[in-house]
């Protein structure tokens, strides 16, 4: 979609800042992307894509024709956590940061008249040396309208605190004969099927 991936440079919007991170140097400015999330509703096609860095949002854009696309009505359906939190927390003491750094990878279903959501949250790297993103959870969330604000679980992040898990929060939801599963990696070399009940 015009107007995404990363760049240095003024932002277009200034949700798709990237702001500094206690163990992760940039050398971008802004951001708007990272894997995306589609559902069909309301006779459009709706795509969730991060915003920004350090806080990470999740923001979304629609389309009638799959050419061009708009911006929802909604600036961000979602805002991660506004801090890294204390440098040296792991595990459930960094659950309350999970998704500083990046809110991303959303699925999106459809289920009787609210829309669901899980989501990764990636906190970031949890030192200077480790070199990469080791901090990952999933989080849930529900709206009534893809292009509103979402109403976060108060309960995430979901399956287990904070870890070193890559593609944790990569979930798939997949509707069959009216029972809902998701499918996603529990615990950190296992794919695991569960059945969601939505409240």
């Amino acid at each position: 979609m015009p107007g995404t991936g990363i760049w240095q440079g003024e932002c277009n919007r200034p949700e798709a800042i990237i702001g500094p991170h206690p163990f992760f140097q940039h050398s971008y400015d802004c951001m708007a992307g990272g894997p995306p999330g589609i559902v069909r509703a309301n006779n459009r096609i709706y795509v969730f894509f991060g915003l920004g860095q350090n806080p990470a949002h999740l923001g979304c854009r629609y389309t009638y024709n799959e050419s061009t696309f708009y911006d929802c009505a909604t600036t961000t359906l979602i805002d991660g956590a506004r801090e890294y939190g204390p440098l040296d927390a792991g595990g459930g003491a960094a659950n309350p940061y999970f998704d500083f750094r990046f809110v991303t990878s959303a699925d999106v279903v459809q289920v009787g008249g609210l829309f669901y959501m899980a989501y990764e949250g990636i906190r970031g790297p949890s030192n200077n040396g480790i070199g990469r993103d080791n901090q990952f959870a999933l989080g849930f969330a529900r709206a009534a309208n893809p292009d509103s604000r979402w109403e976060m679980y108060p309960g995430n992040p979901v399956l287990g605190d904070v870890a070193d898990n890559w593609g944790v929060g990569h979930a798939d939801i997949v509707i069959v004969d009216g029972v809902t599963y998701m499918y996603t990696a529990t615990p950190e070399l296992i794919r695991g099927r569960y059945r969601l009940d939505w409240r």
